[in-house]
């Protein structure tokens, strides 16, 4: 069993198979190096197959050294003791020779899955990991919780597919998420999907719900790069109104109200004490009254903005493991045509028939407090069913003990000193 680096080849078949992070591809590795960032692919090959494989990241520190970073990895099974002790021995003496200060790796393992109420409904039986890094001299950064601009995120919210139907997924939703989603369907909406040539429509949308919400966004680089390396293996769904069609079923509404309406006022006509037929009215005038106020807002719309109006776009990584829903950002003008809702609904139903397992909604803070700043989130990712991964969090090596001795003081004087 040896440490080596890969071929492109090598790496990308192994993290097809094995668990990955979209982070862990041949195609973030194209991004990297061509970008200028040192990257390397490394892992542990046994008779030529490969046990373990990662892409490794270095970037210039303290002018003459280095920081590295495995980005979501190394992919490999960390209950064989075998191959992790042989892939961070062989690391760090990688990382040696590329004068590298420190290393920082932040597996892509869960060690507890819970509820949206933050309750353990199962312990993943990972506690043996620490003792593995601990072993090789790792530290562990702490079990954190909230939103950092670095460090990637320590909590996701999940959706299971396995051997599931897409009337299983939706059953299982809250009776919001069934409504919003039978709403968007009915009324006209539409999907379609965005490319580099007009991914400005995107962009456009969350730049106006991070301003809204007051949240830091990526930059459009990091947008477009990865729409430009990934291709169709990042997808970004656009939903718009068809404002003809939305008009036209709405008048269907209408009609339809129309005729229940006057049926209920014969049945009054005939008996005059019909209670039932009198309260119905009432209620069925109050829907009409609503619904025409719908129509007049499309026939509006259609006349300001032509017969497609968007209303939300989103922004997805796929890899054959799992459907990410990285960002997505909605027209607060328009959120009452639901349109967010038909987006994951859309692309939950690409990963049942592309036979992925795993919807992944992506990164939440891990406070369930109603106190939380994204409690908002919290809530809608849960009435989809969905479940929360906790991860292991991150490891750090020193790989030059004393020169990293010395960054961890020169810190610590820049934060007495306020810079």
């Amino acid at each position: 069993m040896e440490f080596t680096e890969l071929t492109t080849e090598e790496f990308n078949h192994f993290t097809h198979h094995n668990f990955s992070h979209f982070t862990q591809t041949e195609e973030n590795y194209r991004l990297k190096k061509e970008n200028g960032t040192e990257t390397y692919l490394v892992g542990v090959k046994q008779e030529d197959a490969v046990r373990a494989a990662c892409l490794v990241t270095l970037t210039p520190v303290m002018k003459v050294m280095k920081y590295a970073y495995t980005n979501r990895g190394p992919v490999m099974d960390y209950s064989d003791r075998k191959v992790f002790d042989a892939f961070f021995t062989g690391l760090k003496q990688f990382l040696k020779s590329k004068n590298v200060l420190h290393l920082r790796v932040d597996p892509y393992e869960v060690i507890n899955e819970r509820n949206h109420d933050g309750e353990i409904t199962k312990d993943m039986g990972k506690r043996y990991i620490f003792n593995h890094f601990q072993s090789h001299g790792f530290s562990h950064e702490g079990f954190s919780v909230g939103f950092d601009p670095v460090i990637q995120i320590r909590w996701h919210s999940i959706l299971d597919l396995t051997g599931k139907t897409a009337d299983d997924v939706l059953n299982d939703m809250d009776s919001l998420r069934k409504r919003n989603i039978r709403k968007a369907e009915k009324h006209g909406l539409r999907i379609k999907f965005l490319d580099l040539d007009n991914i400005d429509v995107f962009r456009k949308f969350m730049k106006d719900t991070s301003e809204k919400k007051d949240f830091v966004d990526r930059d459009d680089e990091y947008y477009i790069s990865r729409k430009k390396y990934f291709k169709d293996k990042v997808m970004i769904p656009l939903v718009y109104v068809d404002l003809e069609s939305y008009n036209e079923t709405t008048q269907k509404d209408i009609d339809k109200l129309k005729k229940n309406i006057e049926k209920a006022e014969h049945a009054v006509e005939k008996d005059p004490s019909n209670e039932k037929q009198k309260k119905k009215i009432v209620n069925l005038s109050e829907q009409l009254s609503n619904i025409e106020d719908k129509l007049k807002e499309g026939e509006a719309l259609l006349q300001e903005h032509g017969r497609e109006l968007p209303v939300a776009s989103a922004y997805y990584f796929v890899t054959p493991h799992e459907v990410v829903y990285l960002a997505g950002g909605s027209d607060n003008d328009f959120r009452h045509f639901a349109g967010s809702y038909l987006i994951q609904w859309k692309m939950i139903n690409y990963a049942l028939e592309n036979d992925i397992d795993i919807y992944n909604f992506y990164g939440i803070s891990g406070d369930f407090t109603p106190e939380a700043e994204d409690y908002g989130v919290i809530q809608f990712k849960k009435g989809f069913n969905a479940k929360v991964n906790e991860y292991i969090g991150d490891f750090i090596q020193p790989v030059n003990r004393p020169a990293y001795a010395l960054y961890q003081t020169l810190n610590q004087v820049r934060q007495k000193l306020g810079r």
